[in-house]
C-alpha cells in the first residue's frame, strides 16, 4: 500500500514539476485573426533615413474595432530580412539558424524583449515579445485606444543601417494584444505583397 501511495505522489509531483518547468510563451506559427479586431488597411513606404545612416521602411496600419465597445489595446510591429528555407532537394544545406533572419528591427524598439534561447542555449529572435504588454501608444504611454466608429492608425519606423552586404527588410510582422496581454491578432506580410 505505501509503494502504492508513494508511486502516486512521485507521478502527481513529478507532472507539476515538468508543467512549471516546461511552460513558455506559446508563439502562434501562422497568422491569427480576431473577431475584435481586423487590420482595415496597411501601407508600406520605402525612404532613405533622415540621419543618412540607411533605408527606412515605413509602415502604416490601419485598425477597425469589430465590437460594440472601445478597446485598449497593444500593438507591436516587427519589421525583418528572412532568408527562406529552401526545399528543392533534401540534399541540400539547411539555412544556419544565424543566418536565417539577418535584420530585426521592432516597434516598439526593445529588441531584448525578442530575444529567446534555442536548444543549444544560442540566442534567437522571434517575432513575438517575451512582454505582450510593451506595444503602448510613445505620445500618451498608454495602450492604443482603439473606438467602435473611428479607425485607429498605428505608424512604426524601421532602419536598415548601410554596410557592405546591405539588406532591406522583406517581411512585416503586425501582433494585436488586448489589455490583458492576450494575442488577438497576428499577420505577417511579405513585402512582395504576397502575405504569409
Amino acid at each position: 500500500m505505501k509503494k502504492k501511495f508513494f508511486t502516486i505522489i512521485l507521478v502527481v509531483c513529478a507532472s507539476a514539476l515538468l508543467a512549471q518547468t516546461t511552460q513558455k510563451t506559446d508563439i502562434p506559427v501562422q497568422s491569427l485573426y480576431s473577431n475584435q479586431v481586423k487590420i482595415k488597411d496597411i501601407y508600406f513606404n520605402k525612404r532613405v533615413d533622415r540621419a543618412g545612416k540607411g533605408e527606412e521602411l515605413e509602415v502604416e496600419v490601419i485598425f477597425k474595432n469589430l465590437t460594440d465597445d472601445p478597446m485598449d489595446i497593444y500593438v507591436n510591429i516587427i519589421a525583418t530580412y528572412e532568408k527562406e528555407e529552401k526545399t528543392k532537394s533534401s540534399f541540400e544545406m539547411p539555412v544556419p539558424e544565424k543566418e536565417r533572419i539577418r535584420n530585426f528591427v521592432p516597434y516598439p524598439d526593445d529588441i531584448s524583449n525578442y530575444e529567446y534561447t534555442d536548444s543549444k542555449g544560442k540566442k534567437i529572435f522571434q517575432a513575438y515579445p517575451k512582454n505582450t504588454k510593451t506595444g503602448i501608444n510613445p505620445l500618451t504611454n498608454k495602450l492604443y485606444f482603439l473606438p467602435v466608429k473611428d479607425d485607429l492608425v498605428v505608424r512604426s519606423y524601421h532602419v536598415s543601417p548601410y554596410r557592405k552586404d546591405f539588406i532591406f527588410f522583406n517581411y512585416v510582422t503586425v501582433l494585436v494584444f488586448d489589455k490583458d496581454g492576450n494575442p488577438i491578432l497576428r499577420e505577417v506580410y511579405e513585402l512582395t505583397g504576397k502575405r504569409k
